[in-house]
């Protein structure tokens, strides 16, 4: 067996590297569609093809004292909470049970804190773990990159600081949660880590089922944005919303249609 001894890419140090995940290995089991007869691996949309595949986005990175820390400091957690093939989806049963702060057609917002407390910390740690992860190394599916955004020199250190525990959450960074008030698309088992400008913010988002990440990073932090923040000043809050109005599924949606379906998504 072929041993990768290299610098972490996390805590720097000289390690023997693991065969590291941009998202959760236990996804990709969790996103297997059991009714999908023949083929019932996730679907994998990239800007030239969409595909049914059972390949991983991985690649030697992370030592396991590393890789460890995260699944502990919040990967298990969340990807317990998040929607499951069986139906079930405990975060989004928690909010339906709580009063909403804000109730409207489009959304309900709800304040998370008397709701999961503590753990809102294990959402904060997931989230700032795939946007580094996405920043800090260069993803491929086969020969095609994938998940590939720049947080900047200045905010990729800020968050392997915070990851390691040396430093808070990135001051000027708040993270946005939006869940699925929808059942689960089909299509959409995951994205892949993205950015968009929004104003004077860049806003990097990915998804995992039935949870949509957004960070806004900003020398000047909105009061709207810092109002729908799970690290806002004032609250933390989570929104349940259906995707039909959410961007980043909206622009999939343009992806499926422009690229190259094939095997049973040709049917």
């Amino acid at each position: 067996m072929t041993t990768h001894f290299a610098a972490c890419g996390l805590c720097l140090e000289p390690k023997e590297l693991r065969d590291s995940h941009l998202l959760p290995r236990a996804l990709y089991k969790q996103s297997r569609d059991s009714t999908g007869g023949a083929d019932p691996n996730p679907v994998v949309i990239t800007q030239s093809k969409t595909i049914t595949s059972s390949q991983q986005v991985s690649s030697y990175f992370l030592c396991e004292n590393c890789e460890r820390r995260f699944s502990d400091n919040g990967e298990r957690f969340v990807v317990a909470q998040c929607a499951r093939s069986d139906g079930s989806f405990i975060l989004r049963e928690q909010l339906l049970a709580a009063p909403p702060l804000n109730d409207t057609p489009q959304f309900k917002v709800y304040d998370v804190q008397p709701l999961l407390d503590r753990k809102i910390d294990h959402y904060l740690y997931f989230a700032a773990s795939i946007f580094w992860r996405a920043s800090a190394h260069r993803w491929k599916m086969g020969a095609e990159p994938v998940g590939q955004i720049s947080l900047g020199d200045k905010y990729q250190d800020q968050f392997r600081l915070y990851l390691l525990g040396r430093a808070a959450f990135p001051k000027n960074a708040r993270l946005h949660v939006h869940v699925s008030s929808e059942a689960q698309s089909d299509l959409m088992s995951t994205v892949f880590p993205c950015t968009t400008r929004i104003d004077k913010a860049l806003r990097h988002q990915f998804y995992i089922p039935g949870l949509l990440f957004l960070l806004f990073l900003s020398g000047d932090v909105s009061r709207e944005i810092d109002n729908g923040a799970l690290n806002g000043s004032l609250t933390q809050v989570m929104w349940l919303c259906p995707w039909e109005n959410e961007a980043l599924f909206r622009g999939s949606i343009g992806v499926i249609k422009s690229s190259r379906p094939s095997g049973k998504l040709r049917r």
